[in-house]
């Protein structure tokens, strides 16, 4: 999944460099063949509890060490692997025309509405999570969710909030299909549906074609590189 969010990064032409951040240096040996730089995170960065904000501003810090002081950047998590470069251009213009310190790609709510979450207790009883019923649907207003597809910041003040959601953040609207956000089974189950919906209606894959031939898909391991 990694590999199409770097291709993605690479083929929008926007960036001087497309990094990946890790502890694993067999990921950092797939990121350095799919033409990105790999920083390799400390231990105490990759725990199950560990935030991504802190990876991302060990990574700046690191190129700051080497003299390297950007801007702005864009991440782009490996869980949203149907993201394109068409994607990071037309949310970076709009970071960058708006002139905006914090940008979050975002997706409408299909199908459910916050407005009518619930929650169970032990025994299995409901009740609405906001403590009451918010309203019929054609009421509701039109509500947003983050997904990790395309996020912006200016790197000074990510590193001064130390977060991405920081003051003031804008948010910018991407296609619900290509901004689905892999957290478990039933989310790569709806990913390759929807691939395989695309595919067969356009008649070609929705996934970013990668810049370089996997060793994967010639049969070969990419610690053989």
């Amino acid at each position: 999944m990694m590999a199409y969010g770097v291709s993605a990064a690479l083929n929008s032409g926007l960036f001087e460099k497309v990094i990946v951040s890790s502890d694993d240096l067999e990921i950092g040996r797939v990121a350095d063949w799919y033409g990105a730089e790999f920083i390799e995170r400390p231990a105490e960065l990759a725990t199950d509890t560990a935030k991504s904000i802190d990876s991302v501003t060990h990574v700046l810090r690191t190129l700051g060490d080497r003299g390297i002081r950007p801007h702005s950047l864009c991440q782009v998590f490996p869980n949203c692997p149907l993201v394109t470069s068409a994607d990071i251009v037309d949310h970076g213009r709009l970071f960058r025309e708006e002139k905006r310190s914090f940008q979050i790609s975002v997706v409408t709510y299909r199908c459910v509405y916050p407005e009518w979450a619930m929650v169970a207790d032990a025994e299995g009883r409901g009740q609405w999570a906001f403590k009451e019923f918010l309203g019929r649907s054609q009421d509701c207003a039109r509500t947003f969710c983050p997904t990790g597809a395309v996020w912006w910041a200016r790197c000074a003040d990510l590193l001064a909030q130390s977060t991405f959601y920081g003051s003031p953040f804008h948010i910018a609207e991407m296609d619900a299909n290509r901004g689905v956000d892999i957290d478990d089974e039933e989310d790569l189950r709806l990913s390759e549906l929807l691939v395989l919906g695309f595919k067969a209606r356009e008649g070609r894959s929705p996934l970013e074609t990668p810049a370089k031939e996997s060793y994967f898909t010639r049969g070969q391991s990419c610690s053989e590189k």
